[in-house]
Parts: C-alpha cells; sequence; structure tokens
C-alpha cells in the first residue's frame, strides 16, 4: 500500500513540475473599411488573466518578425488591392499570421458588402 502512495505521489508531483502546454491562440482578422487591409487580434481566452501573457517563445524569425507573433498587439496585413476571393484571404490570414505555429489558429470575419466582384 505504502508503495502505491509513494508512487501515486511522484507521478502528482512530475505533474505538477512539468512545463504547462502553450495554449492555442486564435486570431479573429477582418478587412479594413477601404478593404486594403486585414487586421487580426488575438481572442481573449475564456478565462483572461488581469496581467497579460508574456509573449510566445520565437520559433521562427522571418524578415525580421518572429513568430508565433505576439497575441498582445494587433496584427496588419497589406493587401494592395481589394480581394476578390474568401478563400484566398482566409488562405493568406493563415500564412502570414500563424506561419507554421502548431498551435495557432485564424477565423476571418464576414466582409461587410463581401469580395469585390471580379471584372
Amino acid at each position: 500500500m505504502h508503495r502505491h502512495l509513494v508512487a501515486a505521489l511522484a507521478a502528482a508531483a512530475a505533474a505538477l513540475s512539468a512545463p504547462a502546454a502553450q495554449a492555442e491562440t486564435h486570431w479573429l482578422c477582418g478587412l479594413s473599411e477601404d478593404a486594403l487591409r486585414l487586421v487580426c487580434l488575438a481572442e481573449a481566452g475564456p478565462t483572461a488573466a488581469a496581467e497579460p501573457a508574456p509573449a510566445p517563445a520565437v520559433r521562427a524569425v522571418v524578415h525580421g518578425t518572429a513568430f508565433p507573433l505576439d497575441p498582445r498587439r494587433r496584427w496588419v496585413v497589406e493587401l494592395g488591392s481589394p480581394p476578390s476571393e474568401t478563400a484566398f484571404v482566409e488562405q493568406l490570414a493563415r500564412a502570414t499570421i500563424c506561419y507554421r505555429s502548431p498551435d495557432c489558429s485564424v477565423s476571418l470575419a464576414p466582409w461587410r458588402s463581401g469580395p469585390v466582384a471580379a471584372r
């Protein structure tokens, strides 16, 4: 009986001392009023702390931008022209906001008037 108690306490201590897994960052992105920029903000979790969490550990750096992105700030992606297809905007948002961060996801807010029609 004593061995089982010691084993259970050792397992509990190991679980408590193990580093917590990094929570997933979910980004909500939407088009600017002029539809020339994609503006992205990290959604606050259900139990947002009073103090903002520190920036996540850097996994990659691309042209001076560290990934995963800091969820404490707003990120803007310049589009160059109004988008014409929702699928491409969603792909761009995932690629530029998450890059190769496995614990990252993006949702695209509905567009007010939908994508600009191709001419």
